[in-house]
């Protein structure tokens, strides 16, 4: 049976995951980076598309991605094809460089968005690449911190959600970045299953919000980083018991168990629901 052609949609907001073949290690060297990302440079000139986001790893690579004249099949066909080439021929090798299909996920709304981006930053840390996101220079977040929006990555869309204020939006995206949530790779990397009913399929899936993780619902309960790092370690101090209240009770409205939350916060399930039912 052949493959089913992908939904695709012009002005969409991809997250395109593309691994080498076999998970062989490609972008291992500096030059090899390098020239995937003048690639993507290059056709994003010639194919018009924005960049919110990248990331390079050794073995893979993430975008993520609106599409504007061109199609997304089309954007990464080139792009893959091109460093396929420049690789074997460099290595002196045939055969397969990439996996066959790239996973192109439809982004639904803005706030899944800016999970999303720091899921795609986050992976060299997730890889004990480095120590902090700033740190990785193989990723855009450099380009947001340092305010670099004539380059490869367009930064104006993602930073604009924060505040208009340009200032003001990158104090917010670095707070943001550096909270110390870590994104679960489950939340970013499904595609979602494409039966007969196709367009009512993509419909529900643009209208299904994604579950909050438990440290973003933590943070919006605290509201500062010291406190959420606090709560994070188990402290018993008083004054954080009402943040807790509220972190519970954002939390089981989200339906997590008690004993979920607990193991978030490194307290028993008992002493949820004791905090809970004061």
């Amino acid at each position: 049976m052949g493959r089913r052609p992908r939904i695709e949609f012009k002005g969409g907001v991809y997250h395109v995951i593309q691994r080498g073949n076999n998970r062989e290690y490609i972008f291992d060297k500096k030059e090899d980076k390098e020239y995937l990302l003048k690639l993507i440079g290059e056709y994003k000139e010639v194919m018009n598309f924005e960049l919110y986001g990248f990331v390079l790893m050794g073995n893979h690579y993430h975008m993520v991605l609106k599409t504007l004249d061109s199609p997304l099949q089309d954007i990464m066909h080139r792009i893959n094809n091109k460093y396929s080439k420049y690789y074997n021929h460099k290595n002196k090798r045939t055969g397969h460089v990439f996996e066959n299909r790239y996973k192109g996920i439809l982004v639904k709304d803005d706030k899944y968005l800016l999970s999303l981006l720091r899921y795609v930053h986050q992976n060299p840390l997730r890889a004990k690449m480095c120590k902090e996101l700033k740190d990785y220079p193989w990723s855009s977040d450099p380009y947001y911190r340092k305010n670099k929006g004539r380059d490869i990555v367009d930064i104006e869309f993602i930073l604009n959600i924060f505040s208009k204020n340009r200032q003001q939006a990158i104090k917010a995206y670095v707070k943001f970045m550096d909270m110390g949530q870590m994104e679960e790779s489950s939340a970013f990397e499904k595609v979602v299953a494409i039966g007969e009913n196709q367009e009512t399929v993509i419909s529900k899936a643009l209208e299904a919000p994604a579950r909050k993780g438990l440290d973003e619902i933590l943070y919006e309960a605290t509201k500062d980083k010291s406190i959420y790092e606090d709560i994070k370690k188990g402290s018993r101090k008083r004054n954080l018991t009402t943040y807790k209240q509220t972190y519970i009770q954002q939390a089981l409205a989200a339906n997590y168990t008690m004993k979920e939350i607990g193991e978030s916060i490194t307290i028993s399930e008992v002493a949820i629901f004791k905090i809970h039912h004061k």
